[in-house]
């Protein structure tokens, strides 16, 4: 099933996980398919973003800018605090997924408001997506993703492909963002699909 865009309202959370700009990029490419956002961020992503993109005034600006609602992780008295405010939301996101949240999720410790809203969105059996991008995994973070898979959300390890003939670091990002955007079921042309067999060269010849 294909949801009507302009119809979907999305919760993406953003944690301190290095890769702030999976999710700076999800919140553009939403907005642009025209689809409701509500945004909560840590202070650790606030960090991450001004070491890899936005300081601190130009990341709460960009928020404001791409979303409909933003929140603080402090805010527990906010609305999504509560899981009936969350049943009118077809799918939420934490990207990048740090390994501390996934370890808080997985285990039910809701001190904050990003892990506050994933524990309720997995306990209501909404369509929840982990965006784990930080690298090696060992057998505690494996163990918590297993948790977190056994109790209906989806682990999505921010590993682009390569079939699709990328150009550069945007077309890596965007077919991570693309494979968010599918499991959301929201209709996108961010990367171009598997069609079996063919030639995709251009990230190599530009390497070497």
């Amino acid at each position: 099933m294909i949801v009507n865009e302009r119809k979907t309202k999305i919760i993406v959370m953003i944690s301190g996980a290095s890769g702030t700009i999976y999710s700076l990029r999800l919140l553009q490419v939403l907005k642009n398919l025209g689809v409701y956002t509500e945004v909560i961020y840590s202070r650790g992503s606030v960090k991450v973003s001004e070491i890899e993109c936005l300081d601190e005034r130009d990341f709460i600006d960009f928020l404001n800018k791409y979303s409909d609602k933003i929140y603080s992780e402090e805010m527990l008295e906010a609305p999504p605090s509560s899981s009936s405010y969350l049943a009118d939301f077809h799918g939420f996101v934490v990207a990048p997924t740090s390994l501390n949240t996934l370890a808080k999720v997985a285990h039910g410790i809701a001190d904050n408001l990003i892990t506050r809203v994933a524990i309720n969105a997995l306990r209501i059996r909404k369509r929840i997506i982990f965006l784990l991008r930080e690298t090696p995994l060992g057998v505690i973070e494996l163990r918590n993703a297993l948790n977190i898979a056994k109790a209906g959300g989806v682990i999505l390890p921010a590993s682009p492909g390569f079939y699709h003939d990328p150009y550069d670091i945007l077309d890596l990002i965007d077919f991570v963002v693309g494979k968010i955007l599918d499991l959301l079921e929201i209709r996108h042309d961010l990367y171009k699909r598997w069609q079996g067999s063919s030639i995709s060269r251009r990230l190599c010849q530009r390497v070497f």
